[in-house]
Parts: C-alpha cells; sequence; structure tokens
C-alpha cells in the first residue's frame, strides 16, 4: 500500500456536507479545541481506514481529496465524519467494505451490513460478495423447501415427479454485477468497467477472465448492483448508459437486462 497525500498551503477543513468545522492540523493547539475520547483500537481503526481511503482515491485517479472524505458528514455514519465515527467498530467495518470494494463515496448503512451478515472474513474482498451471494441462495432454497413440503402435505404426500427428482436450487435468481479494474504493465495503463447479468460473483469473475485473463480478473473490484457516483462510473458512463443500468439494476430480469454483458475501457501510453 503507498498512498500519497499531498496537502495545500491554504487548508480548509470545513468540508463539503459536514456539519461541523475541524481544527486546522497546522495550528498551534488550543485550550478550546474538541476533546475526542479514544481508545488505542480506536485510533488504529481511524489510522487504517486513512491509509485505505488514500490507497483507493490514488488507485483510482480521479482526484478526490482523502481528507475531504474523511471529514464530510456521510450518511454511511448517520451524518457524522469518518474521522470520528470509525473510531467505533461498526462503523470502521462500514468504512472497510466501502473502499475495499469500491462501492462508491457514501452508501445507507444496511447496504453495506447486508455483505457483513454471517461470518466475518475482515470485511475485505470477493469473499464477502460471494457470503452474502450464499446467504441469497440458501434463503431462496429454504423458501422452495417449504413450498414443495406443503404442496406434498396438501396432496398426501404425493408431490409431483418432477418436484421430487429435481435437484435443489442453487439460484436465487440473476442481478446485475458491475467490476473496475486497472492495470498498469509499464507500457500503459488499462482502466476498465465492466457490468453483467450474472448469478454470482464467480460468474462474474470467469466473465472477466475470459476478456483479460485471470490474473487480471483476481484483481477486479466487483459490486452488486450499480453506482453512478463512483469515479468510475462518471469518468466512463454516459449519463443515457448511467440510466439504463440503474433500470437493469432495480430489474435484472426485465427485457433491458436480457443478455447484458457491457465493458467499457480506456489505456493511456506511459
Amino acid at each position: 500500500m503507498n498512498a500519497v497525500v499531498q496537502f495545500p498551503r491554504t487548508l480548509d477543513f470545513t468540508p463539503q456536507g459536514s456539519t461541523s468545522s475541524f481544527e486546522d492540523p497546522l495550528d498551534e493547539d488550543m485550550p478550546t479545541d474538541r476533546v475526542v475520547m479514544a481508545t488505542a483500537r480506536g485510533l488504529t481503526r481511524l489510522a487504517l481506514i486513512a491509509a485505505e481511503t488514500g490507497a483507493r482515491f490514488q488507485r483510482e485517479g480521479e482526484g478526490i481529496d482523502p481528507m475531504s472524505w474523511l471529514l464530510g458528514a456521510r450518511r454511511l455514519f448517520a451524518g457524522k465524519a469518518a474521522i470520528d465515527a470509525v473510531l467505533s467498530r461498526p462503523d470502521f467495518m462500514r468504512a472497510l467494505l466501502l473502499h475495499g470494494l469500491a462501492l462508491g463515496l457514501d452508501a445507507e448503512p444496511h447496504v453495506i451490513d447486508l455483505l457483513t451478515a454471517g461470518e466475518e472474513d475482515n470485511g475485505t474482498g470477493l469473499a464477502s460478495v460471494e457470503r452474502a451471494d450464499a446467504e441469497r441462495r440458501d434463503k431462496h432454497n429454504a423458501r422452495r423447501g417449504r413450498r414443495n413440503g406443503g404442496a406434498a402435505s396438501a396432496g398426501g404426500g404425493c408431490g409431483r415427479k418432477s418436484d421430487r427428482n429435481a435437484p435443489p436450487a442453487t439460484e436465487a435468481g440473476p442481478r446485475l454485477y458491475t467490476a473496475t479494474l486497472v492495470h498498469t504493465d509499464g507500457v500503459s495503463m488499462l482502466q476498465a468497467f465492466h457490468a453483467s447479468i450474472c448469478f454470482d460473483a464467480k460468474e462474474a469473475v470467469n466473465r472477466l477472465a475470459w476478456r483479460y485473463g485471470p490474473e487480471l480478473a483476481g484483481a477486479a473490484q466487483i459490486t452488486i448492483g450499480f453506482d453512478p457516483t463512483t469515479t468510475f462510473a462518471e469518468a466512463l458512463v454516459s449519463p443515457a448508459l448511467s440510466d439504463l443500468l440503474m433500470l437493469v439494476a432495480a430489474d435484472p430480469t426485465g427485457p433491458l437486462a436480457a443478455g447484458l454483458d457491457l465493458n467499457l475501457e480506456q489505456r493511456f501510453l506511459h
């Protein structure tokens, strides 16, 4: 991890959307400075989120100021700034997932919490998305089992043969998956955005591997749904296409979603 943040000579620590101002760290300490109670563990959480924020914004290369994100009010933290919120473990995990899966700059807490349900895997990477898929499939199989059981009872235990012999369902239906990746080979830099209808995260990875190879596919940031506010979406996806993807995310089995396999790329020579 290599995050480089350059501070301007004149610092404005009243970020847009913030509910309060923050003290300029270059000034001398004052008796009136706000006192923040924090444990050593809480300070370590803050340091980790600051490092992850800087590394992500540098990686995505869109000129977003990490300090503005850390000091701005976020829906993810019920209107608080990350610099205060991530001292506690729940908001720390939400911030870690937001940046680890590149889920935009802000999100509703319950959306992020869905990815941390069940056993945790440090909140980052493809495993979180796969776990959400697995839980979705389990719930679908349970509902299907109840329906089949109810039908058998109603019919005196004589359910249809096709129902008795059918293999258990493994999918709860397709959803929109989007992915972003950045790759530099020493000659050029590739920035790519992918969107497709898949049944799980592994299928999305396989699509990326077929196009870009397993190494690049393994490094891609994969997300369920589409967030038009991400730096990649704003840079590569047109407003009309963004509207289409929002409709597809809302209705992944509808006619607009049929056969969707979108790839947008831009390359820069060094």
